[in-house]
């Protein structure tokens, strides 16, 4: 009997190990929203833009444990999201936009994570989308062109990965891009559960995006979609 109960204690020590994961820690930056350009500029030099100077008035950044802790289920449902993609370990987050669902860390790989989504940043047809997505990620003029260059983590490349966790209706899409020889990774974390966003311009009613996730075309068109600076907020999704 001693042995059994030996034996289950291992095993809950086991699950509770795997169930549960430490949420990662701030980093000591600290963040303000620039009143001219609407970036947020760090006091060590990063500065992460958002895409548009209309932004300037979402100037709520959680960059704290002290501001997580007000909001009682944020920090499991921001760890929930983190934990789809445990192919990389974050180390510590620089900031949570609540408005749009953006959680900006800085990480490195546990092991290789093969992007399942490319953004084309620099064709003609996307001037615009690029010159907004610049302002995150810098000027990036090369593509994933090859098999092998996603292993160790982009270079000169945005790396876009999408899952959906049915259990906890969360959408998450993950960008990875270098950053003044940092590793930066931002989660854009949705709600897929239809219902009316937060949007910063007025949206078409009744308009819903059906994403299948067997369908390549369909999680490019979805990357695009929520990379685009006006709808990373919370979206309007139907999960087939």
């Amino acid at each position: 009997m001693n042995k059994i109960l030996t034996i289950l204690c291992c095993l809950g020590l086991v699950v509770t190990s795997y169930s549960t994961h430490k949420f990662p820690s701030f980093s000591t930056s600290k963040w303000n929203i620039d009143q001219y350009s609407g970036n947020a500029v760090s006091n060590s030099g990063l500065e992460f833009g958002f895409g548009c100077e209309w932004m300037i008035k979402d100037t709520t950044l959680i960059q704290s444990s002290e501001q997580l802790a007000r909001y009682s289920r944020l920090a499991d449902y921001l760890n929930k999201a983190i934990g789809r993609f445990p192919e990389i370990f974050v180390d510590s987050i620089y900031f949570y936009n609540p408005a749009r669902g953006l959680l900006f860390a800085s990480y490195h790989h546990n092991k290789p994570l093969k992007p399942t989504a490319e953004v084309s940043l620099c064709a003609d047809s996307m001037a615009a989308y690029s010159k907004e997505y610049a302002r995150i990620f810098g000027q990036i003029d090369s593509f994933i062109d090859d098999e092998h260059s996603w292993e160790n983590g982009p270079f000169n490349s945005v790396y876009s990965n999408l899952r959906y966790d049915k259990k906890n209706k969360q959408f998450v899409l993950l960008q990875r891009f270098p950053y003044k020889g940092q590793n930066i990774a931002v989660f854009h974390i949705c709600s897929t559960i239809p219902q009316k966003g937060k949007w910063w311009e007025e949206y078409p009613e009744g308009v819903f995006w059906n994403v299948d996730f067997g369908n390549t075309d369909n999680i490019e068109i979805i990357a695009f979609y929520l990379n685009s600076a006006r709808t990373t907020a919370v979206s309007n999704l139907q999960i087939n």
